[in-house]
């Protein structure tokens, strides 16, 4: 069954993430990952360890136990001018600006956090906003990471084609096809690539549960067609 790519724990979204408190994202998470975990639909949650709250790494460990959380950058661009953070992009976004000793720097400390968690994996690496540089490649080709999660949005336009990846592999989501909001996805299944999805930008409708049920039936239907 296909893999599900699901971003931004605890939050993608410096400027959101102020408006609520911490717990209301949490229940929000738990509420989409239960979706997965009861229709055995396999996943990936991208999860950040910089920008962790207290609290984060039992509630993934209590939530999570068919999917994998892997990392998802280091802090999300959040200590960069949020209000100007897509700047950032065709520079690498959260990476732009880090050195190769920066870079060993934040991935120690935050694989620490990370390893705290159960159900982690290292073999996947989600860059935040799809973009990143060939410095951090440079120094995850010595680590565990085998495989680069981004989208097709920037693969071109900002260079990410030229890079060197040594023997890790680009997953490649197609945006506004398999990278898109669920309810739009699902009228995409017939892609190959990667499903990606944004948990706090689909929590933004009012049926994004349903949706996220919808999709996991269908996903599954769509399994057993083929077999």
């Amino acid at each position: 069954m296909r893999l599900i790519r699901i971003d931004d724990f605890p939050h993608g979204d410096l400027a959101m993430f102020q408006r609520y408190d911490h717990r209301f994202y949490r229940q929000k998470v738990s509420d989409a990952l239960g979706i997965f975990e009861e229709k055995e639909v396999p996943y990936i949650l991208g999860a950040t360890p910089l920008i962790f709250q207290k609290g984060d790494i039992d509630f993934l460990n209590s939530v999570i136990k068919k999917g994998k959380v892997v990392m998802h950058g280091f802090t999300h661009g959040w200590e960069l001018p949020w209000h100007n953070i897509t700047s950032y992009w065709k520079d690498g976004g959260e990476f732009a600006n880090l050195s190769y000793k920066e870079v060993a720097k934040r991935y120690n400390k935050a694989i620490a956090i990370m390893k705290q968690v159960d159900s982690f994996s290292e073999e996947d690496f989600i860059a935040p906003f799809n973009c990143y540089t060939q410095t951090l490649l440079d120094f995850l080709k010595d680590t565990p990471v085998q495989r680069i999660h981004t989208s097709d949005e920037f693969w071109e336009p900002y260079g990410l084609d030229k890079l060197e990846y040594y023997s890790m592999t680009p997953v490649i989501s197609k945006f506004k096809i398999t990278y898109d909001d669920a309810d739009k996805v699902i009228n995409n299944l017939n892609d190959p690539s990667q499903i990606t999805l944004h948990w706090c930008y689909d929590a933004q409708k009012s049926n994004w549960l349903y949706n996220y049920q919808n999709l996991c039936d269908r996903i599954i239907r769509k399994e057993q067609e083929n077999v």
